[in-house]
């Protein structure tokens, strides 16, 4: 569970996904400890209903039950650290599509759809693994560079 005593709750989302408000890097204790402490329901859910993510697969990416999500959702309660962790992982990549697609909507449609630099798979549906993470990310990057995989 959160407790005010986290320094890093009273930043803004963005900065706990790779940037500081400041606009450079975020510090990587201070990540480490919302981490540990617990994303509140608020942050997950703004970036849930940003990338349009349905329960049933933001439940997997994040290695929860449905009914998990729905008990979180309804509590206003944070997540545990190892969910917060899977959500922090998925944060940046979310993060990383928008910048490389330069517009919500078109990041959005790429992450739910099949890609061939994926071998076909969907990137929402490989973001519950470090490995699959990885991928997307090297994808993306690609992309963002015109190297095409």
């Amino acid at each position: 569970m959160a407790t005010s005593k986290n320094p890093a709750h009273g930043r803004p989302l963005f900065s706990l996904v790779g940037e500081s408000s400041e606009g450079g890097a975020l510090a990587t204790s201070d990540a480490v400890d919302h981490i540990r402490g617990g994303f509140r329901w608020a942050e997950v859910h703004r970036y849930q209903e940003s990338f349009q993510i349905t329960d049933k697969v933001f439940a997997k990416i994040i290695g929860v039950s449905d009914r998990t999500l729905t008990r979180t959702r309804r509590n206003k309660a944070a997540l545990d650290p190892v969910a917060s962790d899977r959500f922090y992982r998925t944060a940046k990549v979310l993060r990383l599509a928008a910048g490389v697609f330069e517009d919500l909507a078109r990041a959005v449609s790429w992450l739910q759809r099949e890609q061939p630099g994926l071998d076909g798979k969907i990137p929402l549906t490989l973001l519950d693994t470090e490995p699959g993470t990885h991928a997307v990310e090297t994808l993306l990057t690609q992309l963002e560079y015109g190297v095409l995989p």
